[in-house]
């Protein structure tokens, strides 16, 4: 049984969590999922990830739009979440106009939703691959 395949157990988790954070393969930990940032040319390189990993041949994009939800869902609420934060500790604990509130606290929005774009990637190709493994089947030589 590869470890793909095995129990969903917490300890399992944790270890698709470290890789998520480190951009590696979910599979094997071991390839990176995205060029590194001293290669990024362009806004294209930084948000597409690699086509797959060229250790255990697991493709990072299963389908077209795979990683939509983790644009959309992941990053929109990591973003949305620490601006409502910033904009609610702000208007606690200052007099400011609500305007400067909103400025301060979403200004950074666009700069803070690329930063966290490959992180939100990494993150989502981790959790589908704990709750659903797609393992590829070995292919047999008889026809």
């Amino acid at each position: 049984m590869s470890f793909a395949e095995s129990p969903r157990t917490l300890k399992k988790a944790m270890i698709y969590g470290d890789r998520a954070l480190r951009w590696k393969c979910p599979t094997c930990g071991e390839k990176p999922l995205f060029l590194p940032w001293f290669q990024v040319r362009s806004l294209r390189d930084w948000f597409s990830p690699l086509d797959g990993c060229p250790k255990c041949g697991y493709a990072y994009d299963r389908e077209p739009g795979y990683f939509l939800l983790a644009l959309w869902g992941v990053n929109y609420g990591v973003v949305a979440v620490l601006g409502m934060t910033v904009y609610f500790s702000i208007r606690q604990w200052t007099d400011w106009s609500t305007a400067t509130c909103l400025w301060i606290a979403m200004g950074p929005a666009p700069l803070v939703s690329i930063l966290v774009a490959r992180h939100a990637k990494s993150f989502f190709l981790a959790m589908d691959h704990f709750c659903d493994p797609h393992v590829r089947e070995k292919k047999s030589g008889k026809k």
